[in-house]
């Protein structure tokens, strides 16, 4: 289902970011500050295991460090491509499930990072834990995971609950995207809206259909323990969402 929803996706993702060029300058150098700290200096192996259109691996990838980016959403893969093109930057694509990361050699990276809220579309405990250990297994000892997630734990459950993403302006023209969440237990059904209005009377709307799993935090900390992670650790105030860091014992 999550490959579906990115693959139709891709063509809009920009959209949710009020200037995504923005946001990757900024989601860039924020992620580069944290990986220096621990250890990973440009110029290392860093593998996006989520990669989606590439707002982390082209802002990585400005940061001077050598990123292989893999996702499951063939389409989303093919727009980070078109990116990388128009920008006149080079690096490595893959296709590949975070819950196998098949193409990826164990003990070959520096770094992993899975950002976005990729995890939680992952709906249950055991496909979470299976993908942490796959994460695990791709970094050398003492490599660095960072995971960035949504704090489920501190979100009223409004059922329905419709949440603005961003809007642009292009003279007339407005363009939309929203969200719509229904909740089911610890699940929730999301819809992906994106409106453009022409300011002539033309409109027209896209909608996306995905699914997560609210998981909280903690839980996923315990996960990463389960999995072998060491030194794992929540950071607030350093990403536009919550991080979580672990390493693979040394």
């Amino acid at each position: 289902m999550s490959a579906e929803f990115y693959d139709d996706l891709a063509p809009y993702y920009h959209l949710i970011y009020d200037d995504w060029e923005q946001a990757i300058a900024q989601r860039g150098a924020s992620l580069a500050r944290l990986l220096q700290r621990h250890g990973v200096m440009p110029g290392q192996e860093v593998l996006d295991a989520t990669c989606g259109i590439g707002t982390q691996t082209i802002g990585l990838l400005q940061h001077e460090y050598r990123v292989t980016a893999s996702d499951l959403s063939a389409g989303a893969i093919a727009r980070l491509r078109a990116e990388l093109a128009r920008r006149g930057l080079q690096t490595t694509t893959r296709l590949d499930d975070i819950r196998r990361l098949q193409h990826a050699a164990p003990g070959s990276f520096a770094a992993l990072i899975s950002c976005d809220n990729s995890i939680p579309h992952l709906l249950d405990d055991g496909q979470i834990l299976q993908a942490m250990r796959s994460c695990l297994r791709a970094l050398r000892p003492g490599g660095t995971a960072i995971f960035s997630v949504r704090d489920y734990a501190n979100i009223p459950r409004r059922n329905p609950d419709l949440r603005l993403h961003a809007m642009r302006r292009q003279g007339a023209t407005r363009e939309l995207a929203y969200q719509l969440w229904e909740w089911e237990g610890d699940q929730y059904e999301l819809r992906m809206y994106f409106t453009r209005d022409d300011g002539a009377g033309g409109c027209e709307t896209h909608v996306f259909r995905g699914r997560y799993y609210a998981v909280t935090i903690a839980r996923l900390l315990e996960l990463m323990a389960e999995a072998g992670y060491v030194g794992t650790q929540r950071l607030d105030g350093e990403y536009f969402q919550p991080l979580l860091v672990g390493s693979r014992p040394g």
